[in-house]
């Protein structure tokens, strides 16, 4: 075997042979569409191939929860067994998102994957926890749980595209073999933990001490409105959490927490918007989808509804923002509480909330749901075959997204 040929054989089993094809946003397809849905078009391939996994991670979740709400694991320890099986893939999904992603634009995928594997490495992450206790407070550091962002190690891994395909324009094997993925790693992974992670770090303290502000300093109904339209938005940034502090000081002092049921609200926005496609959609594949992964979101698991029908149809994914919005100002105009954390903030929360707030914390529920249910019925959004028609009929080709998303669908 020639060296061209084994070099074409590594890179296409590292999912790069179809580079041009694959590279979404080249050809007429991609200047057809404006950057945003260009954007929610990308997010939605790459999340495609794993929402399997999301799904039945997220059922095993729930399932778990269930149990430990019931108070039948004491013997033999189902729960805590059962939730190691489910957190598997939360665990390794930055691996597998910048795999995906990797897959997408026709990269090497093993080079993403050490990219990927960078938030969850133990000695790594010990390293930047003990930097981060000798340090200055002058000196950014990066906290483990912001490197694992869904923005930061896409906004990665499309930087080690972007050198990969550079270095591919000198066609010598020794560039391909050597160089190429020695000058990635060394660039980018330095790149995601010396600069892009203490950046978000410190971009999340200082959102978690905005909002803390705004809760805890009688502008409730403000804060309500901007983290219940926000949150999703924070859950891709890995931001998600970036309060929690603030909530279990916030019981351990007064017994109460505020915050919390802005989260509930958000979530139930995401199933409401989901249910919205299910009833609007013609697809019976897109109702079956929606429909279950809704049902997911309101125990409290978003990422397969989220990710895998609201940014996929993007309209939904604008009026679970406003459905959010809404009911967190809701739930924060009537003081609603809670007396501990769950596990999920969905639908299981609800034996949480005190009583006399209790009514305030279905209504703002119900309010998040419907609202964002409401408007993604009437705002409408582009069925997927639809779309590839129009794409096909205006360029005669279609972007690699359209192609993912479309064969996820229908398989």
């Amino acid at each position: 075997m020639n060296q061209d040929l084994l070099s074409k054989e590594m890179i296409s089993q590292a999912g790069g042979e179809n580079k041009q094809e694959l590279a979404s946003g080249n050809g007429k397809a991609g200047k057809a569409r404006n950057p945003i849905s260009r954007l929610f078009n990308f997010i939605s391939g790459v999340f495609a191939p794993i929402l399997p996994a999301l799904i039945g991670a997220g059922i095993i979740q729930v399932i778990a929860s269930v149990l430990l709400y019931l108070d039948i694991d004491s013997n033999f320890k189902i729960f805590t067994i059962v939730m190691y099986i489910s957190g598997i893939v939360f665990y390794l999904l930055p691996f597998m998102v910048a795999v995906s992603a990797a897959k997408k634009l026709g990269s090497n995928i093993f080079i993403a994957a050490v990219i990927g594997g960078c938030s969850f490495f133990p000695s790594l992450t010990e390293v930047l926890k003990s930097v981060k206790e000798i340090s200055s407070t002058s000196l950014p550091v990066a906290e483990p749980q912001y490197i694992s962002s869904f923005i930061l190690i896409l906004i990665a891994v499309w930087l080690a595209a972007k050198i990969e395909q550079g270095l591919a324009k000198f066609n010598r094997y020794s560039i391909k073999l050597l160089v190429a993925p020695t000058l990635t790693l060394i660039i980018i992974v330095p790149l995601l933990l010396f600069v892009f992670g203490p950046l978000w770090t410190t971009l999340a303290h200082t959102l978690s001490e905005e909002f803390s502000s705004l809760f805890f300093f009688n502008s409730e109904v403000l804060a309500g409105l901007l983290y219940g339209g926000t949150m999703p938005l924070l859950h891709f940034a890995g931001m998600q959490y970036m309060m929690l502090n603030d909530m279990l000081e916030s019981v351990a002092a007064t017994g109460y927490d505020y915050i919390a049921p802005v989260m509930v609200a958000a979530v139930m926005a995401q199933a409401g918007a989901a249910f919205g496609v299910c009833i609007k959609s013609k697809n019976s594949k897109v109702k079956a989808l929606a429909a279950t992964t809704g049902l997911l979101a309101m125990m409290g698991i978003i990422e397969p509804a989220m990710y895998g029908v609201n940014i996929r149809f993007k309209k939904p994914f604008l009026a679970a923002l406003i459905g959010g919005a809404i009911g967190g100002a809701f739930v924060c105009l009537f003081e609603t509480a809670i007396t501990s954390l769950a596990s999920l903030f969905g639908l299981m929360t609800l034996p949480l909330v005190t009583d006399s707030t209790l009514i305030y914390a279905v209504l703002g529920m119900v309010i998040s749901f419907v609202i964002a249910g409401v408007i993604t019925y009437f705002m409408g959004f582009v069925e997927e075959k639809e779309e590839h028609l129009k794409v096909t009929s205006a360029s005669g080709t279609s972007t690699a997204s359209d192609l993912a998303v479309e064969k996820s669908a229908n398989n």
